[in-house]
Formats: C-alpha cells, structure tokens, sequence
C-alpha cells in the first residue's frame, strides 16, 4: 500500500469495528507500528498491552459498550475526523466501583491520523465528567493544597442502626508515587466490604488528599479488630505495604472511649434538642417520638 493509494476513511472504519466488535486485537492491528491512542483519561498516548487493557476494563465495566458513528470525514492528507456517541450500560466494576446498572451515553469526536503503514495517531476528544456523572458520581475539582491546607475526597461506611464503637482504629499511610494511590484505595473499600457482614464492624471514615491517605474505622472490641485484620484484603495489603513498596510509611493505633455522650437528636414536631440515653426516646419539650441519629 501506497501513500497515493490508501484510503484513511476505510481505515478508520476498521478501527472502530474493532471497537464495536470489542476486539482489541482487531483494534491494534489497524495501527501502523509505534501508532497510539490518546483521549482524557489516558494520560497521555497509550499503545499495545496498555491499550488492550484501557479498552478491556471499559468493556468490562460496560459489556454491551457500543459506538454510533456520526460524519466521519477526511480533512486533509491522511487526517480523519470521526463524530461518534458511546452507548452502554454499566454491568461491571468502573474505577473500583461496583457497578451501577445504569446507561451512559457519551458523544465525542476522534482525529485520526492515517498514513501508509495503518493509523498513527487516534487523538479522543469529550467531557471526561459526562460517564462519571452519569453513573451518579460527584465530579470534584478542587486544589491538592493551599497553605496548610491539603484536599482530597473521603467515603463513610455505617450501620443503618445507631451504634457506640468499642475501639476506633486509626491508620494514617502516605502512598509512595501517584500511580500507587488508586490501588490502595481499591484494597481498601474491599476490606470494608469484606467485612459489611462482620456484626463487630460498626462503620468506617476513609479520606484520601493527595497521597496522604487516612482511615478511621470502628469496632465493638479490640479482639474482634485484630481478628478481621489478620485475615482477607487487608492481611494482602499489610504484605503489600511491607514488601512492595508501595507506601514511603504509615502509622496505625488503636483507640478506646474515654467518655461517651448521650446520643443527641432534635424533634421533628416541635424543634427542641433531646438527649437520648438509648437509641430511641421521647421529647422533653412535647413528648414526640424521637430516634438517635444511625
């Protein structure tokens, strides 16, 4: 094939077959050699093993993904611009995350750049906060750290009854690189769901800012603390911490009540504050019905 006979718009075609048939090995081999991808979410081109494995885990999180292709046009030279929407459903883990069932619908537009050895560049342009939005996520922008001042994101995990931990247990760890924060918060939200089912794990506040990365979880006794962490994710992750390298350090300890309050929660019929010794009371105020706050 000839630069004065190859056709970029058939390329192309055969390029986003390979996506629509969810074959990324068809997909690679439309690309000419040391030919990459690009789009919001790469972080820059991505070529071979790493772009099979973008394209695997969006099939995964999304099993019936799909493209409807819009104008698809050649511009200029080998250059192809292509309009498309993404169309799918989210039956599988994105990010992490469990999945939500719920339909996404994304429309962006490709620049392909064609020569005579196959595609050399595919550059993705979209609003990269439309699928986590879509799938009920906050989309955050904010500092990493102003003054004193560090800023991230954080998760709370609780039981749906009111509860007075036995222990809290801290563990505070600052990841070694960047590219290590995503993998520890995975381990961690498997550690928790590990353990929804453990009637001694009483709920959980993680936080991440920047690679600082915090976790206070409680426990109705250090025993039962002990024996969950010995055990599952996190007994992987302590080897993990421990010999791979993915964490410059990190402390954890153990906290028991000093003092322990009366539950507070204000009537919804006539708007007095009430303390409650157990979990459910009656206003001081009107005697309505109140319940401690889960």
């Amino acid at each position: 094939m000839t630069d004065a006979t190859f056709d970029p718009v058939a390329t192309s075609q055969r390029y986003f077959d390979g996506w629509r048939q969810r074959d990324a090995g068809a997909v690679l081999a439309t690309l000419a050699p040391g030919g990459t991808y690009e789009d919001p979410l790469t972080g820059g081109p991505i070529a071979g093993d790493a772009l099979a494995g973008y394209m695997r885990a969006l099939w995964a999180a999304m099993p019936d993904l799909d493209f409807a292709l819009g104008e698809v046009h050649r511009v200029a030279g080998g250059t192809v611009h292509a309009e498309w929407t993404m169309l799918g459903r989210n039956h599988g883990p994105f990010n992490g995350l469990p999945p939500t069932g719920r339909a996404v619908r994304l429309p962006g537009i490709d620049v392909i750049r064609v020569g005579g050895d196959g595609i050399r560049s595919v550059c993705g342009y979209f609003d990269s906060a439309v699928v986590p939005r879509q799938l009920g996520l906050d989309v955050v922008v904010q500092p990493r750290r102003i003054g004193p001042f560090a800023f991230g994101t954080s998760i709370v995990v609780r039981r749906e009854q009111p509860v007075r931990p036995g222990v809290l247990a801290l563990t505070e760890l600052l990841a070694a690189a960047d590219e290590h924060v995503q993998s520890i918060r995975e381990m961690s939200r498997q550690t928790v769901i590990e353990q929804l089912g453990n009637p001694a794990f009483l709920g959980a506040t993680a936080s991440v800012a920047g690679r600082r990365m915090t976790t206070v979880s409680a426990w109705a006794s250090h025993e039962a603390l002990s024996a969950a962490m010995r055990a599952g994710t996190h007994a992987q992750a302590m080897q993990r911490f421990f010999r791979d390298g993915i964490a410059e350090g990190g402390t954890t300890s153990v906290y028991a009540p000093v003092r322990v309050g009366s539950f507070l929660r204000r009537c919804g019929a006539c708007g007095a504050m009430n303390r409650i010794d157990g979990t459910r009371g009656v206003c001081r105020e009107c005697g309505a019905g109140v319940e401690a706050l889960a």
